[in-house]
């Protein structure tokens, strides 16, 4: 009893000791992968007064860092990157190992996508906690914010890291909390969503929720690790169904003449609905993945998830819908799909971000290249394309076409000069809206034909 009372205090110490480093701003942060997430989060705790290393296997991503520039395009990232290096607060390194022996917490957000298979591919994670295994010392601060099938944190991770000698929830703290945020506004999201935060035990979610609570103004929850492992998943699946809903509306809405866009912004004015919009496809590295996690997982406990699988299988199939549309416009000029020339305008999966990952635009830029067709694409913020012609410069891209495809929101594109562009195009040319962010009565109105999702 004794020796019990004696190692209860030992434990509580330990707490308060990283609590008060965390509080004080004095512990020293690692950010295992630079990404889209991690170097925002890396940036966003050395504006707070955190010593933070980012770790990184891209050594142009590192060099990028530590020269103070960002290699994400994030409004407002550039200038806190910039800012934390000048101040000494913020910089990067090749080795994971490294920045976790510099550090007394260590957030790991490296990518877990799905492979070919639409299975969890954790292999960049589990390299990722090798290397921070190597040096884990006792009383460190683990935090896993990539997103991650249920079971993880107990059954995968945690074994890997106590290949140290050292066990989880004794020697070190282990926690996940995953990300929230979503690109252009990354970094006030960081700074103002709530947290959920779930450790292998009550200790673990203490120290890890303190670390939040530095960070954000937001709440931040403390549950057990299974339930946020989750939570994240359903978060993402919901948003992927909700849209799912919305394209099959579209496709109704297409087939009997109705405007799905008026009906939707319509039904959204009942206070308890909220639906989302339809569009050419979903893209990034969230919605696309994390419902597979949960379809996975239902699958080894003889569970089928048959409203989860039914989204993922409607949104997939958007970007052949808007090739079937670029068919019929072609067919209704009398002109076949090879002797044609697209234009298409967007290859980021979301506006005003340079981020293609999953991008909708991929199918549709690759099944026309196939098909012969004469395609060149555009994006103001991305700088390659999916292996066809590409160009930054608008005149450019729309110059002869006969089918003008717009598959990202940007900003840009909401604000087109049509009238500067119908010169510029093939007479009797076809606007295809994969994202409605032009009117209809605009585009006809300077004497092009305009087909939209769900109109």
């Amino acid at each position: 009893m004794i020796l019990l009372i004696y190692m209860q205090r030992i434990e509580r110490e330990w707490i308060m000791d990283l609590i008060r480093l965390i509080e004080e701003k004095s512990a020293g942060i690692a950010v295992v992968g630079m990404g889209y997430v991690g170097l925002p989060t890396a940036a966003v705790l050395a504006a707070k007064g955190f010593r933070v290393v980012g770790a990184d296997i891209n050594p142009s991503v590192v060099a990028c860092v530590n020269r103070g520039t960002s290699p994400i395009n994030e409004p407002g990232l550039e200038e806190l990157v910039r800012e934390a290096v000048a101040n000494g607060k913020l910089k990067a390194v090749l080795s994971a190992r490294e920045a976790a022996r510099e550090s007394d917490v260590v957030i790991v957000v490296v990518q877990t996508p799905i492979d070919e298979e639409k299975r969890p591919d954790l292999s960049a994670l589990k390299s990722a906690l090798r290397d921070v295994a190597v040096a884990l010392r006792k009383e460190h601060l683990v935090i896993i914010e990539s997103t991650i099938p249920p079971g993880t944190t107990r059954n995968v991770i945690a074994p890997i890291l106590e290949e140290s000698g050292l066990k989880a929830g004794e020697d070190f703290f282990l926690a996940y909390s995953p990300e929230r945020a979503i690109p252009t506004r990354t970094l006030a999201e960081i700074q103002s969503n709530a947290r959920i935060v779930g450790g292998v035990n009550r200790a673990s979610s203490q120290v890890a929720a303190a670390l939040y609570r530095q960070i954000t103004s937001g709440d931040v929850y403390e549950e057990s690790v299974e339930v946020v492992e989750v939570v994240k998943l359903i978060e993402n699946t919901f948003r992927d169904v909700n849209i799912a809903l919305a394209n099959e509306l579209a496709l109704l809405c297409e087939t009997i003449g109705v405007d799905v866009i008026k009906a939707i912004n319509l039904a959204n004015k009942h206070p308890r609905v909220n639906l989302h919009m339809p569009g050419a496809g979903v893209g990034g590295h969230c919605l696309p993945k994390d419902p597979y996690f949960l379809i996975n997982e239902a699958e080894r406990h003889g569970l089928k998830l048959k409203v989860i699988e039914a989204a993922r299988e409607r949104n997939d199939s958007m970007p052949l819908h808007v090739l079937s549309k670029i068919e019929e416009a072609l067919k209704s000029k009398g002109k076949s799909v090879s002797q044609a020339k697209v234009a298409v305008l967007g290859i980021a999966y979301k506006g005003n971000t340079d981020d293609v990952r999953l991008s909708p635009a991929e199918p549709v830029i690759k099944s026309l290249m196939n098909r012969g067709v004469d395609v060149i694409s555009h994006d103001p913020y991305a700088k390659h394309d999916f292996g066809g012609r590409f160009s930054n410069d608008l005149k450019e891209v729309v110059a002869g076409a006969d089918v003008v495809v717009i598959l990202t929101d940007h900003d840009e594109y909401k604000k087109l000069r049509l009238e500067e562009i119908k010169p510029l195009l093939k007479r009797d040319a076809v606007v295809i809206d994969g994202r409605r962010v032009l009117s209809r009565e605009n585009v006809e109105k300077v004497g092009l034909r305009y087909a939209g999702i769900g109109c």
